[in-house]
């Protein structure tokens, strides 16, 4: 059973180029199949590294980037491992589908938090008091106006919730809700545990 893959993040040339950032993709290959996908991210190919397969620089946009590619290197490994322990021998096809959520159903984030908020209503003076509750439709609330605001759709899905939707969600709280440290701490905290249920 080959365990053998490899991985490379470039900049793929989009049609009738001209200048500016150019998209990320990654390509993966195991016994000679190759597959491409697209990471969603763009770079200015100035600031591409192409033997570190990352971008260059210490601004934290640069890190942000750079901290995606690597979750993103790390989601593969264990994608490849998961696949290696339920005895099957990896393929593109099977890591692509397990990579992209073919084969689940992916939940969105406003989805979850929708039905633990009508969860916590339904226990109200049972473990959960009303100013919690409130707390956790005003999260409600302003996920929806920054999801909306930011990326022009109605929910996200769970796993498109990387490092730098939270540090733009801090920033939007902070900026446009102007909520101070321990508010907008608390609404991160909320944030962080929807994630995690």
């Amino acid at each position: 059973m080959s365990t053998n893959y490899s991985l490379l993040f470039y900049l793929k040339k989009p049609k009738n180029y001209v200048s500016g950032a150019k998209p990320i993709y990654m390509r993966i290959t195991i016994n000679g199949s190759v597959c491409e996908i697209s990471t969603g991210k763009n770079c200015d190919p100035n600031r591409w590294h192409s033997k570190a397969n990352r971008s260059k620089g210490n601004t934290e946009e640069v890190k942000t980037l750079n901290s995606y590619l690597e979750m993103l290197n790390l989601k593969v490994a264990a994608i490849n491992l998961e696949i290696l322990k339920m005895g099957k021998t990896p393929t593109i096809e099977l890591l692509k589908a397990k990579l992209i959520g073919k084969s689940e159903n992916q939940k969105t984030l406003l989805s979850v938090l929708k039905d633990h908020n009508l969860k916590m209503e339904s226990l109200l003076g049972n473990g959960f008091r009303e100013n919690t509750l409130k707390g956790y439709r005003t999260t409600y609330s302003h996920l929806e106006n920054y999801i909306t605001k930011e990326y022009t759709i109605a929910d996200i899905e769970l796993r498109r919730i990387d490092h730098s939707f939270i540090v733009g969600y801090e920033y939007y709280l902070r900026s446009e809700k102007a909520c101070s440290d321990i508010s907008a701490a608390k609404y991160i905290k909320h944030l962080r545990k929807i994630i995690n249920l």
